[in-house]
Formats: C-alpha cells, structure tokens, sequence
C-alpha cells in the first residue's frame, strides 16, 4: 500500500478510524510521517523561537539563525521519536487489554499516528497563545486516549474456516 504524506495526514485528521490501516505500511512511511509531523510542528513552533533568539541574538550573524533551526528540528524530531516508542510501549499493556493481537511495529505504526491530533493542536494554540509546560501532561492524555481508539478501532482477524474431514481418511496433520 503506497500513499503520499499529505494523503495520510488527510486520512489522521478526517478519518481516524481509517488511520488504524496504516499499520500495515512499512516502518520507512510511519517514519517520513513521523518526520513530517514534526516539520509542520517545528515550523508553527518557530516563530516564537525566533523573535526570542533574535532579541537575544543581535549581534551574531545571519548564519547563526538558520542554524539554530535546524539544530531545533533535529532536537525536535528526536524527542518526538523517543515520545512514539515510549507511546508504543505503553501501547502493548493497552493491546493486551483490549485483547487485541498487535506487534510492536503495527504498535509504533499506529502511535505515530496517534500524534496527530495533539500535535497539531497544540502547534496552532501556541501561535496565538503561549501554552504553560502543564499542557505537556494534556497533551500526553491526549496522544494516549487517540492511540487507545486507534487501537480499538483495529478490526479483529477473520476466523478461518474450517473444512470437516472424513473420519476415515489420514491427513497430514495426523501423521
């Protein structure tokens, strides 16, 4: 299954419960989305950085900015990374007791998704308030309660059917 990273952040904001299929798509997607969401994250969070950075910054030069930016990204996207695998552990006790059968890449695929949401609403509300570090902790709830529906919205395996035997033929499993 290929689909563009626009297409998935459509299917995560409109479609949630769709969003659960994208578990099935390679580690290498979930990461560049992963990536994405942190783009757009870092790039609704800069303009705050910057008129900090540049009040504090006069006198260092031109290049020192855009540097700084990239350093932010690469910090950011490396938090993010370790928050999806500690949302993705957490996400083994939640699978098991939703008794669903899930491994951990189907896990990390689907907490990478979970962070939609929250990310994206807590980047917007801080371009016109800035947020105080409690909403961390709303922010987490949030991620977890969209990974927990995620999670449950994961439709069950389809039982195989079963073909009766006759009683007196040998199968293979009989041997």
């Amino acid at each position: 299954m290929k689909i563009s990273l626009l297409k998935q952040l459509q299917k995560n904001l409109l479609h949630p419960k769709q969003a659960s299929m994208f578990r099935f798509l390679k580690v290498g997607y979930n990461i560049y989305y992963a990536f994405f969401i942190t783009l757009i994250a870092a790039l609704l969070f800069s303009p705050s950085i910057i008129s900090q950075s540049i009040d504090t910054t006069k006198d260092l030069s031109i290049i020192f900015i855009p540097l700084m930016l990239v350093l932010y990204y690469i910090l950011l996207s490396a938090v993010v990374f370790f928050y999806i695998s500690g949302l993705a552990v957490i996400a083994l006790s939640i699978k098991s007791l939703l008794k669903k059968r899930l491994n951990y890449q189907h896990l990390w695929s689907l907490a990478a998704n979970s962070i939609t949401w929250p990310t994206l609403l807590v980047a917007v509300v801080n371009l016109f308030i800035p947020l105080p570090n409690v909403f961390i902790w709303l922010y987490a709830v949030c991620c977890l309660a969209m990974l927990t529906y995620l999670i449950y919205v994961v439709p069950k395996p389809k039982p195989r059917p079963t073909v009766p035997r006759k009683n007196n033929a040998v199968h293979k499993t009989d041997l």
